[in-house]
């Protein structure tokens, strides 16, 4: 039953990232030539690390009783780290409305 319990948490937080993702999207929703480019790229990258995250959480599920809690670090290092992507390539956006870093 934990284990049930932290897929649900983690799964729900990588939602929320999710969720956040396609708001940033839809908030750049007409963007042309160089800056289009740039936000799908951003996009690109971003749901790549979603889905590894979301492999990660997946080998937890599939982990052995025994075994299963020393994959939680992987997964919260991922999901820590995608947040932490999101919310610079958010805030990017939102200061230049280019992307640019």
């Amino acid at each position: 039953m934990v284990r049930r319990a932290y897929i649900r948490k983690v799964e729900d937080r990588l939602e929320r990232l999710e969720n956040k993702i396609d708001y940033f999207r839809k908030q750049v929703a007409t963007p042309v030539g160089d800056i289009r480019e740039k936000i799908e790229q951003e996009i690109r990258e971003l749901r790549a690390k979603e889905e590894v995250v979301r492999k990660k959480i997946r080998a937890v599920e599939a982990a052995e009783a025994s075994t299963w809690g020393r994959l939680k670090s992987a997964v919260d290092e991922g999901l820590k780290e995608l947040e932490k992507v999101v919310d610079e390539a958010v805030e990017r956006f939102r200061k230049t409305g280019t992307g640019d870093r």
